[in-house]
């Protein structure tokens, strides 16, 4: 099961809020991906703005401080719980729902601005997530999507077979691992125009840089158990990288961030 598909019946509940506060720290850098998401999104402030699948609430409090009407959107109890706690402790409004992304219990036309940020890789269907986040978008309005791409991955290796298969089941428990490079066209589907998308590349030079995004050990045991490679060449795979990392020649790269924004015509 992937368990941010469903946080209250995972039994990981607790240690989910705290993986997304790694992961916040991790994309909140100055000039990071959280930060350009948001300086692209381009809202006035006042701007009502929709934060679907809000997760812990690191950026309702974000959009808050920028001036905003955020509200935000999760199918999670302990989520919004989190959510809550977090914007009450800097003394904001909480403005919250509890809803599946795939069907906003909105009216029409409700918002100026809709972000998306690591949500559609885990729902059912993206596309019906972005239909609904076009339908309660005011005409002009903005919408900004952060996604990964798990598909992405590559791993340096004198067995690039091997590697090829390891890095094929990185976020393989994911619905959609390779959702970023659908965004531009799940976006125009849904019927936005302007679509723009932008690319974080990141490059790791050591196993345990890597092992900040991806288990390099957790990957080479799926691919041995799903029968891509021999588990004699997963060791062997795991060993070299290892000696690679100590010797400061390991390389791995990476789509850690694929940032899109469109409008609603």
């Amino acid at each position: 099961m992937n368990d941010f598909s469903d946080v209250d019946r995972s039994g990981r509940a607790a240690e989910l809020v705290e993986h997304l506060d790694h992961v916040d720290r991790a994309l909140r850098a100055p000039g990071g991906p959280k930060e350009r998401l948001r300086a692209h999104l381009a809202l006035a402030p006042g701007s009502r703005v929709l934060d679907l699948g809000c997760g812990a609430g690191h950026e309702l409090v974000q959009l808050e401080r920028d001036g905003l009407c955020a509200f935000g959107v999760d199918a999670s109890a302990t989520m919004l719980a989190a959510s809550r706690a977090r914007l009450a402790g800097l003394g904001h409004p909480a403005r919250l729902v509890r809803a599946d992304a795939q069907h906003l219990p909105f009216a029409d036309r409700q918002f100026d601005g809709c972000r998306i940020e690591r949500v559609l890789q885990h729902v059912a269907s993206p596309a019906a997530v972005l239909a609904g986040a076009h339908r309660v978008l005011r005409p002009g309005g903005l919408i900004a999507v952060l996604e990964p791409d798990w598909a992405s991955l590559t791993l340096v290796s004198q067995d690039a077979e091997a590697a090829r298969a390891v890095a094929d089941e990185a976020g393989g428990h994911i619905p959609h691992r390779d959702i970023g490079r659908h965004l531009r066209r799940l976006l125009a589907d849904a019927g936005f125009v302007d679509v723009r998308v932008d690319v974080e590349l990141m490059v790791y030079g050591s196993v345990e840089d890597l092992s900040r995004m991806v288990s390099l050990e957790h990957v080479v045991d799926r691919a041995c158990a799903a029968g891509r490679i021999e588990h004699s060449r997963g060791v062997a795979l795991l060993r070299e990288q290892r000696s690679l990392s100590k010797s400061g020649a390991f390389h791995a790269t990476i789509h850690r961030s694929v940032l899109a924004w469109a409008r609603r015509p």
